[in-house]
C-alpha cells in the first residue's frame, strides 16, 4: 500500500485509488490468481481473486472459498488443516479459534494462521477460509529457510577443510 495517497490526490488511472488510504476501503487487482496458476498449473481457469485496501499497518488475511469434490463439514476441514499445522506444515501453518484481529498476527512467522473460527460451509461442498498472514514477517522468515536450506548444502558439498 506504499503508493496509496493518505489524503484524496491524484494517483493515476484508477480512481479508487486517488482516494485517502487512511479513511478508505479500496477495491484493487492483484495478480494473484495468475500466481496461483504458474504454480499449480491444474487450477487454470478455475481461481478468481480481488484484494481490498484497508487502513491497517500490517498484516492481511484471504477470504477463500474452495469448491470440494467429496462432502465435508467446517470440523472436517478444521481437523485437517490444525492436523497440517500441528504437523508437517508447523513452520508454514498455523492454527487458530481465538478471537483475534489483524494486530494480533503482526510478526507471526508462519506464512499462514488459519482461522478456524471462521470457517463456514454452504451444504457439504462449498468451503469458506478466512486464513491471516503477515506477508513481510512470513516472507523473511521463508528466505532465511532457503538461505539456511543453501548453507547446509554448501556444507554438504565442500565442507571446511580442518587444516
Amino acid at each position: 500500500m506504499n503508493d496509496q495517497p493518505l489524503i484524496d490526490g491524484y494517483h493515476h488511472d484508477d480512481l479508487r485509488r486517488t482516494r485517502s488510504a487512511m479513511q478508505s476501503i479500496i477495491p484493487v487487482s492483484t495478480g494473484l490468481a495468475r500466481g496461483v496458476e504458474r504454480l499449480l498449473p491444474q487450477l487454470a481457469g478455475r481461481v478468481q481473486a480481488k484484494a481490498i485496501r484497508v487502513p491497517t499497518t500490517n498484516v492481511s488475511a484471504i477470504d477463500l472459498t474452495i469448491s470440494t469434490q467429496r462432502p465435508v463439514s467446517a470440523h472436517s476441514i478444521n481437523a485437517l488443516l490444525g492436523n497440517a499445522a500441528r504437523g508437517p506444515l508447523k513452520r508454514l501453518v498455523a492454527y487458530s479459534e481465538a478471537a483475534h484481529a489483524s494486530i494480533d498476527f503482526n510478526h507471526d512467522p508462519h506464512s499462514a494462521i488459519v482461522d478456524g473460527s471462521q470457517t463456514r460451509t454452504a451444504g457439504t461442498h462449498l468451503v469458506n477460509l478466512f486464513v491471516w498472514f503477515d506477508n513481510e514477517w512470513g516472507f523473511a522468515n521463508r528466505m532465511l529457510e532457503v538461505a539456511d536450506h543453501w548453507s547446509q548444502l554448501w556444507q554438504t558439498r565442500w565442507p571446511q577443510n580442518p587444516t
